[in-house]
């Protein structure tokens, strides 16, 4: 009796035409702004990830971004990898392809020490995603995060410190959720109040 050989595994992704791709018309994620961010990191490290698309139609379930900045970038193709799905399920996997990444969160002690590791081997962290700000927070650098000087006491009304935070109204549930979490983390008291 002969075994039979393995199937030979399909490829993750091939590379195709941009034209052949379809954005979804409904996508309910809003993308533009992170555009030029995404493009720079295809510059920097090309494609880590490839968009998946309908193989019957070519739309795409996930890498609306990455299709715009590859766009933006002007290229001819893109790394795509076509999933065999009904329409329902193509929207499905839209929605989770996108939420699933909110559920996680950072080890910020452990994210503090990859980042200042690179800026000490004298890497520009700016292409990890991260603001300037978000990284000047993370190292414990707040020089320019507000007042410095007399101007602490300001803050310092009745023993509160008083955080602003301003987002999105789309964001704010989000926001919402992770400043809870990690003020629970962390074990602090707060009050959170919307304008």
């Amino acid at each position: 009796m002969t075994k039979a050989r393995p199937k030979k595994p399909e490829p993750a992704a091939t590379w195709e035409e941009i034209g052949a791709l379809v954005p979804w018309d409904a996508n309910p994620r809003i993308n533009d702004h992170a555009v030029q961010e995404v493009a720079d990191s295809i510059k920097r490290f090309g494609f880590s990830s490839p968009i998946i698309a309908r193989r019957e139609d070519g739309v795409v379930i996930a890498g609306h971004t990455r299709l715009k900045a590859a766009q933006s970038l002007g290229l001819d193709k893109v790394p795509v990898r076509y999933l065999d799905l009904d329409p329902a399920d193509a929207k499905l996997l839209a929605l989770a392809d996108n939420k699933v990444g909110e559920v996680a969160s950072w080890d910020d002690i452990a994210l503090a020490s990859v980042i200042s590791e690179l800026r000490d081997g004298g890497v520009d962290v700016s292409a990890s995603g991260f603001g300037e700000l978000e990284i000047d927070a993370l190292l414990g650098e707040w020089s320019g995060l507000g007042p410095v000087g007399d101007d602490l006491d300001e803050i310092h009304d009745e023993g509160v410190a008083r955080i602003s935070i301003t987002v999105s109204n789309t964001d704010a549930v989000a926001a919402h959720r992770t400043i809870e979490a990690a003020m629970a983390e962390a074990g602090i008291e707060y009050k959170l109040t919307s304008a």
